[in-house]
Formats: structure tokens, C-alpha cells, sequence
């Protein structure tokens, strides 16, 4: 038998926890279609790096979310999507950034639940 300590290394995530990174992964990866598709390329990698990490269970969901959810000057909130910011455009600014603005609000709420919890 196992020493107990043993026994919760190898303990199997919750149902709801697989369904919260389940969530968190397909937000992110829309997030990443949408920086790869307009050329923000380091947001891209950011959120390349963020999948990965979830995926492989490196690092607690929370303080990944945290790097998207910060405000100020360089966080995903400031980003602004627009061709004199060497972004790549298939529509409007104001278009585009309604899309951003609608991804970001995902990514916010999947963060909110995960802080109630």
C-alpha cells in the first residue's frame, strides 16, 4: 500500500475541474486564432505558451488567467487592434475590436468562476 502522501500525487481531477480547463483551453484558443489571424504576434505567443502550460497541468489555472485579466499599460485589456499598430485588418478597427472585446469578456467570466470557487 501507498503511503497516503503517495496516494495524492497521483489523485485524478474532478470532472468540473477538467470542464473549467476544458473551457479555459477553447477560450484561449480563439483568442489565439484571432492574435494569429491580425498579427499580434506576441499576444499570440503568450497565449500559445498559456494552452500549453494548462494542457500539460505545469502551472495553476488561476495565475495563468491572471496574466490575461491584469489592467494597465501592456495587459490584454489595453490591447488595441489596428493597422497603424502593424495588426493585419479583414475588417474595421471598430470591428475587430468588438471581436477582441467579446473574446476578453470570455476569458473574464471562465476567471471570475474559477475566483468564486
Amino acid at each position: 500500500m501507498f503511503p497516503k502522501w503517495k496516494c495524492l500525487l497521483f489523485k485524478p481531477k474532478s470532472k468540473t475541474k477538467m470542464k473549467t480547463q476544458t473551457k479555459i483551453v477553447e477560450a484561449l484558443e480563439q483568442l489565439l486564432r484571432f492574435f494569429d489571424e491580425h498579427g499580434a504576434n506576441s499576444w499570440g505567443a503568450r497565449t500559445r505558451n498559456a494552452i500549453h502550460q494548462i494542457q500539460e497541468g505545469n502551472v495553476n489555472t488561476k495565475s495563468i488567467l491572471n496574466d490575461f485579466v491584469g489592467a494597465g499599460m501592456g495587459s490584454l485589456i489595453d490591447l488595441y487592434i489596428s493597422s497603424d499598430n502593424g495588426h493585419s485588418l479583414k475588417q474595421s478597427e471598430e470591428e475587430t475590436n468588438k471581436q477582441l472585446q467579446i473574446l476578453i469578456e470570455r476569458v473574464l467570466i471562465i476567471h471570475d468562476a474559477i475566483k468564486r470557487t
